[in-house]
């Protein structure tokens, strides 16, 4: 169940985000990732390796959906890395957030917030290192600082129900369904 919810959840976010908010007139120019706490919300509730699926497949559909103007892969590569980092930190840590093993809404906000910093940062360095015009220092500074709080003052609403829902589902959906018995030959 908790693929279902995932499967719903990340085209969501990436079409609302694509649609609605990306389209939104900030005077400041940046606005909040629905995207990152989506994805921080499977993080935080998967293994490393469906994580960093989930977040290549959300930042290559935020690559390819207009409007697209920087190099194809690049929000790809920062968000698969950040959910592959989140989720690896999360199960080597084994981090709950508060005393009943529950994430709090305190520890999701933190999680999301640090996430979107350093998708922020490595958006910026990949563009860097790529030649991207439009990054300097003052734009770097300004984008990511004001898309980080936008991002952590989102995150109750969007990460921490998202997590709650997964964290209430199971991923074995059909726990008495048996595949075929072998029977020893052809």
């Amino acid at each position: 169940m908790r693929t279902v919810v995932t499967l719903a959840a990340v085209p969501a976010a990436v079409l609302a985000q694509a649609a609605i908010v990306n389209r939104l007139p900030f005077d400041w120019g940046a606005g909040p990732d629905l995207v990152v706490a989506v994805v921080v919300a499977v993080a935080l509730t998967t293994s490393p390796a469906a994580a960093a699926g989930c977040g290549f497949a959300a930042g290559l559909a935020m690559d390819v959906l207009p409007p697209a103007e920087h190099a194809l892969g690049r929000y790809a590569l920062v968000l698969c890395l950040a959910a592959y980092v989140l989720a690896l930190l999360r199960r080597n840590t084994g981090a709950g957030g508060s005393l009943d093993g529950r994430t709090s809404v305190w520890a999701v906000t933190g999680t999301v917030a640090a996430t979107a910093l350093g998708v922020g940062l490595g958006y910026a360095a990949i563009g860097l290192l790529m030649g991207d015009p439009r990054v300097s220092l003052a734009a770097v500074v300004v984008n990511t600082l004001v898309g980080t709080a936008l991002t952590a003052l989102v995150a109750p609403l969007v990460a921490f129900p998202l997590l709650r829902t997964r964290e209430a589902l199971s991923d074995d959906g059909y726990p008495t369904v048996q595949g075929p018995v072998p029977s020893g030959r052809w």
